[in-house]
């Protein structure tokens, strides 16, 4: 298969429908939490033509988590769908990240970032009395884990702690590990 504009991807599953816990595998309902069960990764079997992404067939693509929800499928019966890519990014690629199949490597594509969570801690502290706080602390910084090259322009790289906008800390899993994935644009400020 060849597209001009947007991958093609494998996913034998829309939801996981499964959670292993120890040598235990529980089946699960998807109907609660919705958003959590949907599969974000597939095998690629088409790469846009039009573009050089440096994906390659067989590489698994990580995507927004509506891919498998949306009338793009290419062909439902054999479970192959669309997602959208644009090599400026933003909300009009839904392409998040690469993993290399000859390589392990994970690649954030476009303008994509992903963080891993550095989480607050409570602003009020004592080692006497325990104190109770019904205000959650807002996520606002995070280290870089994978990114593409468009960070390098904001003089950042992989490592760096950064904080980011109110809100842009989207969880995604990656290799079974939450992260934050959002834009470049949405970095403010670096520790340096």
């Amino acid at each position: 298969m060849r597209p001009l504009y947007h991958f093609i991807v494998h996913v034998p599953q829309r939801v996981k429908e499964t959670k292993k816990i120890g040598d235990v595998e529980i089946y699960i309902d998807t109907k609660f939490n919705e958003f959590e069960h949907r599969v974000m990764e597939g095998e690629v079997v088409g790469v846009p033509d039009k573009y050089n992404t440096g994906v390659e067939i067989g590489d698994t693509l990580y995507f927004h988590h509506h891919v498998v929800i949306t009338p793009q499928s290419v062909d439902e019966k054999n479970h192959l769908y669309q997602v959208m890519y644009h090599p400026d990014g933003g909300f009009n690629s839904q392409s998040y990240a690469v993993k290399k199949k000859a390589t392990g490597e994970i690649v954030a594509l476009s303008d994509w970032v992903f963080l891993d969570p550095i989480k607050p801690e409570p602003k009020l502290k004592s080692d006497i009395i325990e104190i109770v706080s019904l205000e959650t602390p807002r996520n606002e910084k995070g280290r870089i884990k994978y990114a593409s090259d468009k960070i390098k322009e904001h003089g950042l790289e992989v490592g760096d702690v950064v904080y980011f906008q109110k809100d842009a800390d989207y969880e995604m899993q990656i290799e079974d590990e939450t992260l934050w994935r959002m834009l470049v644009q949405h970095l403010m400020v670096a520790e340096k």
